[in-house]
């Protein structure tokens, strides 16, 4: 695995936190009180690995500009306007 594996790693991880943030909902609205405590820690867990991997990223390549044009521009920044 080199650095420029690491977006589609950090994109894997964060869709995966958010799977495990949603899932701990619907667990915690069913008390199951230990699910969700397990899909929490999880959640916790990969978002660490994910600022990691970010960090470790963007500390190697730097700042990167997104270059694509048409609908997948407003896309992206809207996406990433959230974060």
């Amino acid at each position: 695995m080199t650095v420029h594996d690491l977006p589609a790693v950090n994109a894997t991880l964060n869709a995966l936190s958010g799977i495990l943030l949603v899932m701990g909902y619907i667990f915690i609205r069913a008390r199951r009180i230990d699910r969700h405590r397990r899909c929490m820690i999880a959640a916790f867990v990969t978002s660490a690995l994910f600022l990691v991997c970010y960090v470790i990223y963007h500390a190697q390549v730097g700042s990167v500009r997104f270059t694509r044009q048409g609908f997948v521009r407003p896309l992206y920044f809207s996406i990433l306007i959230t974060h």
